[in-house]
């Protein structure tokens, strides 16, 4: 994989976004690999549960359903102490749709990830209905991972595009081109666990 060509794509595809990005910023490591669809199918379907409480969904039925489909391994520590113990800010797993979305483009279920666009507002019918407890296995058959050289641009043009919003709030300016930040920032972060071995609340997002 030739990850400087990547880069070099990935500038360009920043530029035509209105988002100039530094030439010199680090390549992304050699080797990366995805983790299976199955892993992140029950990622999704995890968080989906998780976001779907920060909105107001009873936690007592989302529990319910992450133990039905089995997901409970598949949380977080942070969402596993939000949704069992009502620990942390529900903005915080709010936002963590546009990683789902993330995620689903990967596996072949959303269509697009345009970093300068909201996740569809059609990706909760994609989902299983948790108010009729409806199962994931449908959506688990749905997932066939994108190429992986495919992903790793997305996510190399995730890094390229936060870079350019940590600079911007640095220098106390609005974000470039009016990206917003939660949506590059959790969508890398998605990104970036997909090709990592980290657990989900200590993947790096440094820039």
């Amino acid at each position: 994989m030739d990850l400087k060509r990547i880069r070099d794509e990935s500038i360009g595809a920043a530029k035509r976004l209105g988002v100039d990005v530094l030439a010199t910023l680090p390549l992304l490591d050699a080797g990366l690999e995805m983790r299976s669809a199955s892993e992140t199918a029950s990622r999704i379907l995890a968080m989906n549960a998780v976001a779907a409480t920060a909105y107001g969904f009873d936690k007592a039925k989302a529990i319910a359903w992450l133990n039905q489909e089995a997901l409970n391994d598949s949380l977080s520590g942070q969402e596993k102490r939000f949704v069992f113990e009502g620990a942390g800010q529900p903005d915080r797993f709010k936002v963590q749709v546009e990683g789902m979305w993330a995620l689903a483009w990967a596996m072949g279920i959303a269509n697009e990830l345009n970093f300068a666009k909201d996740c569809d507002n059609r990706f909760a019918a994609m989902l299983p209905n948790l108010k009729q407890s409806q199962s994931g296995a449908d959506f688990r058959k749905k997932a066939t991972p994108r190429p992986l050289e495919q992903v790793v641009a997305a996510c190399d043009l995730a890094y390229c595009l936060h870079w350019a919003i940590r600079q911007s709030e640095l220098s106390g300016k609005r974000p470039p081109a009016n990206l917003k930040p939660y949506v590059v920032v959790e969508r890398r972060r998605a990104l970036e666990w997909l090709l990592s071995k980290e657990a989900w609340d200590e993947v790096p997002l440094d820039t």
